[in-house]
């Protein structure tokens, strides 16, 4: 070990050491106590036989499915299969939508004539049950990840585009006309007035797209799909796997989690000045 990494070494350490400590001091340790006494509490209910057992696994059940699985897959499919397919649909429709509905929010949360074409199909997009649309996209597109992307693309559509709208038609015109008053051009003026005062918002909309997205495809998945998440808790469901079945909310759960810590992590990086006025 050179010396320069012998001194790197213990300062990593000591920032890590660092941030676990002020995690643990803004309620961490609460955090961690709820899992444990969750677990707990779901380890008592099935060893006291509060609910029978082939309703309720307990943890170890639960584990040694995990295992099995990891090991021998489940139906001719592995656990990262069925992640890897949740997630590569999700993020195919949560993309598209944000590369189309972003752009076009912005549009028309900047021209008037922009918005009055396009709110009202907006409008009428966001409260329609997005598996209202399955079917149809199955007859369409047929039965494999294309309507799947298709029907996540239509949920998060309007959602993306809404909320640039809304970011745009709530920026400040004082800083719009401050902006103007010292020479910019309407281009200076969008990109650094108008984009970065409505950044916020459309970071708040991706999330809830995300968010709405990933809960539509694991119900996607329960029609026409031979792997991903949603599919296994389901197949699991016809053979009265449960522990399979829990094993599989718990992931989505996770994989939830994550990609809502994803987002913000972007959005802390991008929107470095949020709250800064």
């Amino acid at each position: 070990m050179t010396p320069k990494v012998a001194r790197d070494a213990p300062t990593a350490g000591v920032r890590s050491r660092g941030r676990l400590a002020r995690w643990l001091s803004r309620g961490g340790w609460l955090s961690v106590c709820a899992v444990v006494s969750g677990v707990a509490v779901w380890e008592a209910l099935h060893v006291f036989n509060v609910v029978p057992a082939d309703l309720l696994p307990g943890p170890g059940d639960v584990w040694r499915a995990l295992v099995d699985m990891l090991r021998n897959g489940y139906r001719d499919t592995t656990l990262w299969q069925n992640i890897l397919a949740t997630l590569y649909r999700c993020a195919g429709g949560f993309l598209l939508a944000c590369l189309t509905g972003i752009p076009l929010g912005l549009a028309m949360g900047r021209d008037p004539r922009m918005g009055a074409a396009f709110d009202y199909i907006i409008q009428f997009m966001r409260p329609l049950p997005p598996l209202s649309y399955l079917v149809l996209l199955i007859l369409w597109l047929g039965t494999g990840d294309t309507s799947k992307i298709a029907l996540l693309y239509l949920t998060a559509f309007p959602i993306v585009t809404s909320s640039a709208m809304a970011g745009v038609r709530n920026v400040q015109q004082q800083k719009v006309q401050a902006a103007q008053s010292l020479g910019a051009t309407e281009r200076q003026v969008f990109r650094y007035v108008v984009l970065p005062s409505a950044l916020p918002m459309i970071f708040s909309g991706a999330r809830i797209a995300l968010a709405v997205a990933f809960s539509t495809v694991v119900a996607a998945e329960l029609m026409a799909a031979t792997d991903g998440l949603g599919w296994m808790v389901f197949s699991a469901s016809h053979f009265l796997r449960n522990d399979i079945i829990i094993l599989g909310i718990i992931v989505l759960g996770i994989l939830g989690m994550l990609l809502n810590q994803g987002i913000l992590l972007v959005d802390r990086a991008v929107v470095h000045w949020r709250g800064v006025e």
